[in-house]
């Protein structure tokens, strides 16, 4: 099914889940890779494709929300308030990082003195003034902001783990995401 079901995210979602899980992991390891590199032309080609996955990803993570609204869950809540208030607040903070990177990556661009792009082809209006000043701080908040961002991927990575491999899947928290694998 394409949308959600009681005991199913729907098709959409999972693929919105599990292409987000690659890309971001990609991105964020790309990132680093990027802050310790020296400037040379090979580090100009990995900008690009860092800035672009950066467009990608933010574009991405609209559609994902607009879906989110169309395609209301139902299931049965049967977790501890604990596990949903967890729950609630870490996917809120990675939904909000994962805007807010790929803004805050546009201004230290534009901060740096360069353009922006959408996905490679179109050229965003400058918004943030050249700041050769300010673009060393863009750049280390980027980072850190991207290091808070892997932290809470690995704490969602650590509930999945948990609720399959700790808890048998218990709540069917692990089922209702993956593609058919159902025990």
């Amino acid at each position: 099914m394409l949308k959600a079901t009681k005991n199913d995210y729907g098709l959409i979602a999972k693929i919105f889940h599990w292409t987000f899980a690659l890309v971001i992991m990609w991105q964020i390891l790309t990132g680093i890779n990027l802050h310790n590199m020296d400037f040379s032309n090979q580090k100009a080609m990995f900008i690009w494709y860092h800035q672009f996955t950066g467009t990608f990803i933010f574009c991405l993570i609209s559609l994902r929300l607009m879906w989110k609204l169309y395609n209301k869950t139902n299931f049965e809540n049967n977790l501890p308030p604990i596990h949903k208030w967890t729950s609630k607040i870490v996917h809120f903070a990675l939904y909000t990082l994962c805007i807010w990177l790929p803004i805050q990556g546009s201004l230290m661009t534009w901060a740096g003195g360069y353009d922006v792009y959408i996905l490679g082809f179109t050229k965003l209006p400058v918004l943030f003034q050249e700041n050769k000043d300010m673009y060393p701080m863009f750049v280390k908040f980027h980072f850190y902001t991207s290091i808070l961002l892997l932290i809470l991927i690995i704490s969602h990575i650590s509930a999945g783990i948990y609720h399959k491999f700790f808890i048998n899947d218990k709540y069917k928290i692990w089922v209702r995401m993956t593609f058919g694998i159902k025990e």
